[in-house]
Parts: structure tokens; sequence; C-alpha cells
């Protein structure tokens, strides 16, 4: 076999190596390949993931203003989109917000648009498009305490009483004369004195006589004094008098005739008017020449002839102004019965006396209460009687009973009083209250319905006014009696309700009409301070007025396009001086009305609520109900937590508590579980720590006269709502109390409810 020469050898390395080299070339275009591959697939997963925490964060944005203001979650959502690079129309994106048409709580968020690419430009593919899309829900505060338009509405209103007035006259009369009165000078006649001067002449019995012997001659007499000066006189009736003249005497002392003249008269006659009219005339007897038997009286009345004797021919009734000295006149004339002349008459003195009778009503008024009926809380309707403004009568519809009013305790109460949040102390004065927060608390949501206008808000028996605690509102002062503040203040949520930093100032506020009173409804059971029962006719011109009344806090809601939502806010805290109340041991209860034209507003406690609930027993087995919550079937299979603050201060009641769920007909207990936790370092706080139950349908809290066994703790119950849950009744659920014994009883508690887990978070697929 020849041998292989050396170049032949050379030849073959020299064409292995250019294979090589060829298919390293390839295995080099190759790993290109692979590797812009790659690097355009990282990119475009890149970018899909900072698409998706774009989508995710609009939808967390816009979701808040769910389910009444779309356009407002529309217009964050897509604003939260730009923050993260993504804005609808430019570039080639769009960002597409909607609220699911199946949860009107639920904000869907898509984004999509394309995604640049490097290496695959070569092959002509400049871009990928992407979508990517977000659900976010948001679990809203529950709805408590109220399905109606209305919130805090016990029912009957008790002891309420009106103030009346019964007016009664009693009349009693006095009679009573002038005494004689004499002229003190004459007007005009054809008389002449003996003495030369005619008044004195006929006013003293002093033989100096008023003459004449002129047969018909007359002579008037004047200024009497029966109306001015001395006593006793004719009085001057005050304005509860009135006076009546029942006799008029003239007296002719001395008058006689100077020789016998058969059927010679003195003839008497009045003038009422300065002698315009006269009264007819009386005559004496035939008058004889013997001074003394010439004394004659016209009329005898001894105090009860009528004015009338001085008739018939004129006949008038005498009133104190004829008696004035430029009206009264006395006439006397002549008249002769014989032709004998030369006789003479004499009148010595003239003498008139007025007889009258006083008669003085005297009027008491007195002031009585009348108790009312006991009848359900009506709706505001009319003013009030007085003027006062924003004052309304509870005198519309009747409002439907739900077993308690709103309430609040003073920041100076004790947390164990059962107000979880307003009271400053643990133990007054002294251990403060770790969960005081008069910020947050109390609101309560006024939902406007789309389209309506003119909504108004009334608070009923705002001003705090002492009570027994079995009438009215129940108001009290648990000790002391310095004034209690109530303050009301109206908000607009701008459609965010579980942040209240953008509500911007108050719309309206009760300011200081309601701050620190010190008054008492005595009618209803109340004592110390002053008096807030008000009359039917007079206001106090303060916040008393609205005891018992409703008092228009704002009015000028409106519903918009897609519903609205208010917030009002209760507490005691002054907000002009944080400590004003510390030293104010007491509890203010009240009641909340919404309206509107064109729809119907709900009013429902926000989160969380505060009930005064009167309970009675007699027996065993009562029961009282109460609207707990609003549960909306988009929370099925969901657990929803309720906390009672010091529950079941049933003294002197046994209690046990029940957490109803809604079905088709009515209500049944559902099956819980519970926890109990001391939230107080006040001593008379129960020793509640280690107390818990599991699968039960109800849950003891008083026996017998007991403070409870939950006194000063948060009673914690847990309910898994059923997948299968529809919300019958309108998602409403109840508490129920069931009491045993004979007696009556005042619960206090702090109620909140929520559905576990974050208000605000992402669907996953």
């Amino acid at each position: 076999m020849p041998l292989r020469t050396p170049s032949a050898l050379q030849a073959r390395r020299s064409a292995s190596r250019g294979q090589v080299v060829v298919i390293f070339a390839g295995a080099m275009l190759l790993f290109a390949m692979l590797c812009a591959a790659v690097v355009d697939l990282s990119w475009y997963w890149t970018n899909n993931l900072r698409m998706q925490r774009a989508a995710d964060a609009a939808a967390l944005a816009g979701v808040v203003y769910l389910p009444g203001d779309p356009t407002s979650a529309y217009a964050t959502a897509r604003a939260e989109a730009v923050k993260n690079g993504y804005t609808d129309g430019v570039g080639g994106f769009t960002v597409t917000p909607l609220q699911d048409p199946t949860n009107e709580r639920r904000l869907l968020v898509s984004i999509s648009g394309p995604i640049g690419t490097y290496f695959a430009r070569v092959a002509g593919i400049n871009s990928f498009n992407a979508t990517r899309n977000a659900k976010a829900d948001y679990v809203l505060p529950v709805p408590m305490g109220s399905p109606e338009n209305y919130y805090g509405v016990f029912g009957l209103t008790r002891g309420l009483t009106t103030t009346g007035t019964t007016t009664s006259t009693n009349t009693t009369s006095v009679l009573g004369n002038t005494g004689l009165k004499i002229p003190t000078a004459s007007v005009s006649g054809t008389w002449t004195s003996s003495s030369g001067t005619i008044p004195v002449a006929v006013a003293t019995d002093d033989t100096k006589y008023l003459q004449t012997s002129t047969a018909s001659a007359q002579h008037q007499l004047n200024t009497w004094g029966l109306t001015t000066g001395g006593a006793p006189l004719l009085p001057n009736p005050a304005a509860n008098q009135s006076l009546s003249i029942v006799g008029l005497e003239v007296n002719l002392t001395d008058t006689f005739l100077s020789a016998t003249c058969a059927n010679s008269k003195v003839g008497v006659d009045l003038s009422w008017n300065n002698g315009t009219n006269w009264t007819s005339v009386l005559s004496t007897p035939n008058l004889v020449t013997n001074t003394t038997t010439g004394d004659y009286t016209l009329p005898s009345t001894n105090g009860g002839t009528t004015t009338s004797a001085w008739g018939p021919v004129v006949l008038h009734t005498w009133t104190r102004a004829d008696f004035t000295d430029a009206n009264l006149k006395l006439r006397v004339t002549a008249t002769k019965g014989c032709a004998t002349a030369g006789i003479v008459f004499n009148i010595d003195k003239v003498e008139i006396k007025v007889y009258y009778q006083l008669f003085t009503t005297t009027t008491t008024t007195t002031t009585t209460t009348n108790p009312i009926a006991d009848q359900n809380l009506q709706g505001p309707g009319t003013a009030c009687a007085f003027s006062v403004a924003n004052c309304y009568v509870a005198d519309g519809a009747a409002l439907n009973p739900r077993g308690f009013w709103g309430t609040m305790n003073t920041e100076g109460a004790m947390n164990v009083n059962g107000d979880a949040y307003q009271p400053f102390y643990d133990t007054s004065p002294g251990t403060p209250n770790p969960a005081y927060d008069a910020t947050n608390y109390y609101n309560y949501a006024v939902e406007m319905p789309a389209g309506t206008t003119n909504g108004s808000i009334y608070v009923y028996d705002p001003v705090f006014c002492d009570v027994a605690t079995n009438k009215g509102t129940g108001d009290r002062w648990f000790s002391g009696s310095s004034g209690v503040s109530s303050f009301y203040e109206l908000y607009d949520t701008k459609g965010t309700l579980y942040d209240i930093t953008d509500d911007g100032a108050a719309l309206a506020t009760s300011g200081g009409l309601f701050q620190s009173v010190a008054a008492s409804d005595t009618s209803m059971g109340g004592s110390g301070g002053s008096e807030c029962l008000h009359s039917t006719d007079a206001a106090y011109g303060d916040g008393r007025d609205y005891h018992d009344n409703w008092y228009l806090l704002y009015s000028g809601m409106t519903g918009g396009a897609s519903g609205h939502v208010y917030r009002i806010h209760t507490t005691s805290t002054d907000p002009s001086n944080v400590n004003a109340q510390k030293s104010t041991d007491g509890e203010n209860s009240f009641a909340l009305y919404a309206s509107a034209t064109g729809g119907t507003p709900k009013l429902y406690g926000l989160g969380a609520m505060q009930a005064f609930t009167p309970l009675s027993a007699s027996g065993s087995a009562v029961t009282s109900e109460f609207y707990l919550a609003q549960i909306d079937p988009a929370y099925a299979g969901k657990t929803v937590e309720v906390n009672l603050w010091d529950p079941g201060d049933t003294n002197p009641l046994s209690a046990s508590i029940e957490i109803l769920q809604p079905t088709a007909a009515s209500w049944t207990a559902s099956t819980l579980s519970w926890t109990a936790a001391k939230g107080t370092t006040n001593s008379n706080a129960a020793n509640c720590n280690s107390l818990t139950g599991t699968g039960v349908t109800s849950i003891q809290t008083n026996v017998g006269a007991t403070n409870g066994t939950f006194n000063g703790c948060w009673l914690t119950i847990h309910v898994v709502i059923p997948a299968t849950y529809t919300g019958f009744q309108n998602g409403w659920w109840k508490i129920r109390y069931t009491m045993n014994g004979t007696g009556t009883s005042n619960d206090v508690t702090t109620w909140t409810v929520r559905i576990l887990g974050n208000p605000v978070h992402l669907v996953l697929p």
C-alpha cells in the first residue's frame, strides 16, 4: 500500500477546518437569534408585568368611588394609569375602566397597547400587542341600624305633655256713695241770696237762704266736686274694674215758705252735659212755713234706687263722666200754688249724693301640664308655634318603631356606661380611655338617590334635657349636673366613605346652639337645672326650644346623576375647646330624619353606632329586635364580624342575644362563634377575657340583677355568611334580645359591623 504524502494530509486537514468555520458561523447565528428572542420575550414579559401593576393600581384607586360615582371612579383610574406610564389614547394605548355589571362595587380596568421589540424588527416585527386586566372590590362600611330614611327612632314617645292655661274670673262688688256734696258755684238764675252770696247761702245750714218770690223762677247750681278732690268720691275704675251708678239723692235743707201758700213746691232736675239736656223734674211735697220741718230728700234711694227714678220724661244711664264739674248742673224751680203776693221761697242748703256699685273682676291664670298618650314618634311637620328658626313640630307621618334612640355619652362620662369612643375616661377622673376618638365617631350616612333634590336633614330632641329614663328620649346625667354639649355637623363625603380627610368644611353645623345645656323637664321626671319644657306660646330663644321638637340641620342636599352620600357627625366634645366637657358626665339621645324631593333617602349608622335601648319584660322569653346591619349578597361566603361594646346591662332582667340573618319569610338565628375581651381598666368591668363560645346560636349577657356578663367588655361575634346567601329582606340582619324577669332596664351599647378582609382589594382570576 503506497505511503500518503505529507501534502495530501495537509490538504484534508485544511478541508476539515473550513467545515468547522461554517458550522460555527451557523451556530453563532442561531445563538444570536435565540438571544434576540430571549431579549424580546423578556422585554415583553417585563412590560406585561408593568401593565398589570398599572391596571391593578388603577382599579384600586378608582373603585373607592363606587357604587355611587362611576364618573369619578373612571377618571381616578385613568389618572393613576398615567402616573404609571399609560395614558389612554397616547402611544397606541387604551385604558378602559368599567363598573362590573354584576357587582356595582367592583371596578374592571383593562390596559392594552403595543410593546416594542428590539431584534424582532429584523424580521419586520416592530411590536407585540398586549392586554392586561384587573379587578378591584370596594367593601363599603356596613350600613347599620336603619333600613329607612330615619335613624334612632325608639317608637313610642313616652311621657310627652302639653302645657295649657286655664283662666278663671271672679267678680266682686262694693256698694258705696260719695257722701253729701254741696255746690261751690252757681251758673245762672233768678233766685237771690239773703246774704248776697248765692253759693254760701245754699252751702251751709246757717240761716242764709237762696230766695225767690217769683213763680216759676229757676236757678242752676254747679261745681259739686264729685270726681275731683275730697273723699269719698266717685272712684275711678282700674283696668279690671267697672263702675255702675245705682242711685242719686238730692237733699234740700230748711226749705220753706215765708207765708202759707197752698200747693207750692220746689222742683229739682239735673243735667249731665252742661245744661244741654235735663232729666225730668222731681218735686218736694207742698212746702210749709216751719223751717224745722222743711228738709226733703229727692228721691230717698237707700243705695238701691235705680237712676231711672229721675224719669220718666227723660231717662238717662249715668256714668262717672257725667259728674264732672264741667258737666253736672242742678236746677231748682219755684212752683207757686197760690195767688198771694210776696210769698218767698227759701232754701238754706242743697246737697247731692251719688250711690254707686264698684265691680272688681279678678282673673286667675293657672298653667297646667297635660299628659299626651304615648304614641309613635312622628316625622317633622309644621313649624313650631313660637318664632324659632329651624324648629319643626313632630306632627308628620308616624315613624315605624325601631326600639332604640340614637345617643352619645359626654366626654366626661366613663366608657363602662356603654359608649366605647366618646368618653375620655376609663375611670373618671383619671385613667384615659385609649379608644377615645371624637373625630371618627359617631358618623351617619345619608344616601341621596340619583335625581333627588331639596334634601333635608333633621335631628329630633337634639338638646340635652334631663328626664326619667323611661320618658322622652331618656336624657340623663350619670352624675353631677354640669351642662351637656351636643354638636351636629353635616359633610359631603366626596364619594370616599372611608376617608373623611377629603370631606372639607362642614356644610352645616349646630354650632353652640346645644352647648353646655344644664336643663331638665320636670313634667318628665327631670330634676335640677333650668326648665326645658317649652310652653305652647313662648320660646326660650335657645336650644331648649328643640326639646321634643325637630331641628332642621341643613336643607339643600342633592343626589346628582348617580346618587350622592353625605355624612352626619355627632360628638359631645367641643371642637373649640376639647377639654370643656371632661367634667360633664351624662348622656344625650336623639333621632335623625332625612327627606328629599324626587326620591326617598337612606339614613344609617356608618360602620359604628351607639344605641340607647329601653327594654322591658314580664315573665320569660320576652324579645326585642333591632336592625343591626345590611349585608350585601356580594359578600356570600365571607365572614361578618359584629363587635358589641358593653352589651347586656339589663339589670334587673336576665338577657341573651342572637344574631339573626334574613330568610325569605322572616329571620333566623345564625350559628356563631364568639370571644370576649375586657376593654377598660375600670374596676366595675367584668372579668370576661376567658369567655368564649363556638357553634352556638345565642349568648347569655346578663343573669338577674347584675351589671352584666360583658360589662366593660368587647364581645366579638363571627358569623360565616352562607355561600348561598341571596340577601332576603333587602339584606338586613337583626340582633335580638330575649329577656326574663319583671321590670324595665336601659342598655347603652356600641355596635360595629364589618366584613373581614381589606375593604379595598384586588380580585384574583
